[in-house]
């Protein structure tokens, strides 16, 4: 699902995207006066647009300023018509006070005053006690109940909260649900509440809502109306506005688009009709027309004498005056117009002088042929003997070459050899290290013997004494002991020799390893110096071959040459009949050249 609803949100941006790029090209393919009116249209609602959002701001703060005040006016209004009746009833109070009346008096003149004032249209007051009498009530069946615990519609203790907004300093507004003298129903009303200290009265008046939400509506309506004018003021000043942009854009376009027109057909190579007529504005559209104007007319002049004067050229007069004036990017024209005449005149002069010349050295050319053809012959008979003597020289160049590769190839053996004579040499070298570590090894093997030699001749000793001290009993152990006391001796005697010789053997393996190395090193030499002989007999040999297919080149090459000197002495005799077609072409060419008219220098 979720698969699907991204596809679908693509899809409505792919469609969006190229909505948008499609709109994009139809404004780029606009005229300018299209495009200057969608830019002042746009100009021009964006602007009315934030005016008018500026002034439905302004005037809907200005209504919620005025429906404030409205409230606050009722609520001022029972504010003061309360005071206003704790006023007479402080007047009444201190009548007794003074002693006209009595407190009785008083208290009874004080509850009608409250029950029979009327103000705005019926409103009254009544009044409760602390504990939620009703004590003055312009109902006869309220007038006298306890009215503490009552709620109404909402759950909302009426009379309490009278009571708690009664004992405030400077009095308390209530809101709540009651009922309207003369309608069916329960309505919300706003109560303000002021203690009156003298009898401990909590006196009330107020308005219902339902009379301030008319007020309210009035201006509601008075806020739509104002709106409504606002909308149609706007609209009206957007008509005028396109109205008056597409008149001015119409006068300010016309003449661009004659202008554009002409420019185009001038782009196009028509330079014969007329231009636009000149406006007569008194700005740059003015300025615009009269340019074109000039610019036409100037470019028609410089056509016109351009063509007269390729005429003139096509018909062989290089010797028409340039009397028309060009001007400013245009006078390189004219000098270049003046430089073709000028190079045209010089060089047909000059054609017209290299005919004469050529028709006077042609008979020149006739009998240097003659003589070219004749040394060409002996030419090609020294070229002969030459090509003799370079076959020689090949074929002793070739036997060279062949030399030389059978001294590389031995030298290659050689040095072959030498690196086997080197490695075997290497080779030998590693087994006298062996050897020399093996010398080592018995000779360790020698020590040891030497060591158990002299241990068993010890032991030997010691068991000879035993044996003394044994008597007789101990004397065929004397003889052992004696034997491998002997025997001791000799095994120390042939390791001691044995060792001798080990160290004469290393000793003669460390200089049989000098030597060696000494001879490893001459071979490396040998190898080096044999590689660098192979070396430079390999470059003999290549050089030889090289020269071999040079000197096989110089032979085709003179070959050639004894070809080329043979065909010269056809070509010259050629040469001598071409040189009397050359004369009669001259006087042909300057039959031509005469043609034309051409300033004398």
């Amino acid at each position: 699902m979720k698969g699907k609803k991204s596809s679908g949100v693509n899809a409505a941006a792919e469609h969006r995207g190229k909505s948008i790029k499609v709109l994009k090209l139809k404004i780029h393919k606009l005229q300018m006066k299209g495009k200057l009116a969608l830019f002042i249209g746009v100009l021009l609602t964006g602007t009315i647009l934030l005016l008018s959002a500026i002034s439905y701001i302004n005037l809907d703060r200005a209504y919620r300023q005025s429906v404030k005040a409205t409230e606050q006016a009722y609520d001022n209004k029972i504010k003061t018509a309360l005071e206003s009746m704790i006023g007479v009833l402080n007047v009444n109070y201190q009548r007794y006070l003074d002693g006209e009346i009595t407190e009785q008096q008083a208290l009874e003149s004080a509850k009608k005053i409250v029950r029979d004032t009327r103000y705005d249209n019926n409103s009254y007051f009544w009044v409760y006690t602390e504990d939620g009498t009703c004590v003055v009530h312009m109902d006869p069946e309220i007038e006298g109940t306890q009215r503490y615990d009552i709620t109404d519609q909402e759950g909302t203790y009426y009379v309490r909260n009278i009571i708690a907004a009664g004992n405030q300093a400077g009095g308390g507004y209530t809101d709540y649900y009651t009922k309207k003298p003369g309608q069916t129903g329960a309505f919300q009303k706003r109560t303000y509440t002021l203690k009156y200290e003298p009898y401990g009265w909590y006196i009330s008046t107020g308005n219902y809502y339902n009379d301030i939400n008319q007020a309210v509506a009035e201006q509601q309506q008075q806020k739509i109306i104002a709106h409504l004018i606002l909308l149609a003021v706007s609209l009206v000043v957007a008509v005028l506005g396109v109205v008056i942009t597409f008149r001015a854009l119409n006068r300010l376009t016309g003449p661009l688009m004659g202008v554009a027109k002409r420019l185009q057909l001038l782009s196009e190579g028509d330079a014969h009709t007329p231009p636009v007529p000149v406006v007569q504005t008194q700005d740059e559209m003015q300025i615009l027309t009269q340019a074109t104007e000039t610019l036409i007319l100037s470019i028609r002049e410089i056509v016109g004498d351009l063509t007269m004067h390729l005429k003139n050229m096509a018909q062989g007069d290089m010797a028409t005056p340039i009397t028309q004036q060009y001007v400013g990017d245009f006078i390189p024209i004219q000098e270049s117009v003046r430089g073709i005449y000028s190079s045209l005149n010089r060089i047909l002069a000059s054609i017209n002088h290299s005919a004469d010349m050529v028709n006077s050295s042609a008979s020149q050319v006739a009998d240097a042929s003659q003589m070219l053809a004749a040394g060409a012959t002996e030419q090609a008979s020294a070229v002969e003997e030459l090509s003799a003597s370079i076959a020689t020289v090949s074929d002793q160049v070739g036997h060279n070459a062949a030399g030389v590769s059978m001294a590389t190839g031995n030298v290659v053996k050689t040095v072959t050899d030498v690196k086997d004579g080197n490695e075997k040499m290497q080779q030998m070298l590693s087994a006298m290290e062996r050897i020399n570590s093996s010398s080592d090894e018995i000779r360790g093997i020698a020590k040891t013997v030497k060591g158990i030699a002299e241990q068993t001749n010890l032991l030997a000793l010691n068991a000879a004494i035993e044996a003394a001290q044994a008597g007789t009993a101990g004397k065929g152990f004397a003889v052992v002991a004696n034997e491998v006391r002997n025997l001791a001796g000799k095994a120390a005697e042939a390791a001691k020799r044995t060792s001798l010789l080990i160290e004469n053997s290393i000793h003669e393996v460390k200089e049989g390893s000098q030597v060696a190395e000494e001879t490893a090193q001459i071979l490396q030499n040998v190898s080096k110096e044999a590689l660098e002989l192979q070396n430079i007999i390999e470059n003999i040999d290549k050089a030889s071959k090289e020269q071999a297919v040079a000197i096989e080149q110089i032979t085709k090459g003179m070959e050639q040459i004894s070809a080329v000197v043979q065909n010269n002495a056809a070509t010259a005799e050629e040469c001598s009949a071409s040189s009397q077609e050359l004369s009669a072409q001259s006087s042909f060419l300057q039959n031509e050249v005469s043609r034309f008219r051409i300033v004398k220098q």
